[in-house]
């Protein structure tokens, strides 16, 4: 039987380059996203709204009846939770619309996906792959409430970790910043921006969504079954750096 690998924020930069770099590894993707990839030749494409899944039953069993469907045709090997909601303002108190959404998106979400698969994953003896951040440890002004969901996503990691023991494994990716195009529209494309950003970096560049891509793939690789419960820096240096005047 074929391996599925399940990807959530299937339609980003970072979620193209991660079904990219599973399919050429032969597995089915499993997308799902609330709006449509510039591609879909090579996925099964799900629309879903990941907020809504979490507080509304109806479509939550509709999406986990779709992947129950597929996972008939593949067995699921792979969960990518990389779906996330970022809202950024200084001005408090923040909406608690804004709060909720960021939370079911970011943290939710990826607790009742791994949850619901969790029987599929112990039969493939799988992977789970969070996709956390930079902001889980460190963070700037405005990301108060993304920072708070991506500090939790990457402790929830740790907890199922424990929790499900040898059944699968549970590890996350906190990257820093990527080269995509949510990023580029963030600093409304300005060059002078992007490049005092790279600057910041002790590699002098920022990460492209390949480089991400390519190490969720090698957690997912035999041979590292050890492998449980980790929180993977991959942020060109910019986390061992003290921003002090030198």
């Amino acid at each position: 039987m074929n391996q599925l690998c399940v990807i959530t924020g299937v339609a980003g930069s970072l979620g193209c380059a991660l079904s990219t770099a599973f399919i050429e590894r032969g597995y089915s993707v499993f997308g799902i996203d609330h709006v449509e990839p510039a591609t879909i030749d090579n996925i099964e494409y799900y629309r879903a709204d990941l907020d809504r899944i979490v507080y509304n039953s109806t479509e939550k069993e509709a999406l986990l009846d779709a992947i129950n469907i597929w996972k008939g045709k593949s067995a699921i090997r792979v969960l990518i939770n990389n779906a996330a909601y970022q809202y950024i303002s200084k001005c408090h108190p923040i909406e608690l619309e804004k709060i909720t959404r960021t939370l079911n998106v970011n943290l939710i979400a990826p607790y009742i996906l791994t949850s619901h698969l969790a029987e599929d994953l112990e039969k493939t003896k799988g992977s789970v792959i969070n996709i956390s951040s930079i902001h889980a440890r460190l963070t700037k002004p405005g990301f108060s409430i993304y920072a708070s969901s991506k500090a939790a996503l990457s402790m929830l990691t740790k907890s199922l970790a424990i929790d499900f023991g040898g059944k699968f494994r549970v590890n996350c990716i906190e990257p820093a910043a990527i080269d995509t195009i949510m990023l580029r529209d963030g600093f409304n494309d300005k060059t002078e921006k992007i490049n005092e950003l790279k600057s910041f970096h002790p590699q002098g560049r920022i990460a492209q969504p390949e480089e991400v891509a390519n190490l969720a793939v090698k957690i997912t690789e035999p041979g590292i079954d050890f492998l449980h419960g980790a929180c993977i820096d991959i942020s060109g240096g910019i986390s061992s750096r003290l921003h002090d005047p030198e």
